[in-house]
């Protein structure tokens, strides 16, 4: 798992001409490690396991992706008409 900016990325990359989407790419890439090394981080600092508080933040992140926004930001669900 990368996270729901992960999964924006992707979506993005599958959607651009080849040298924007070669780019995209290797920001999911670089997101996917850095959401594996503080997952690793939160259970160091949790002393073991953080995955229902994860699926907490992920649930949340899902919900701002969808959920109609005001603007157009990178961080942002679909413009509201």
């Amino acid at each position: 798992a990368d996270g729901g900016a992960g999964q924006r990325q992707r979506h993005q990359a599958e959607n651009l001409d080849e040298k924007l989407a070669e780019f995209y790419s290797s920001l999911l890439k670089s997101e996917a490690r850095h959401y594996q090394d503080y997952l690793k981080l939160a259970v160091q600092a949790n002393g073991g396991p953080v995955d229902d508080r994860v699926e907490t933040f992920m649930e949340i992140d899902k919900r701002l992706i969808e959920e109609p926004d005001t603007e157009f930001r990178f961080h942002s669900g679909p413009v509201a008409a």
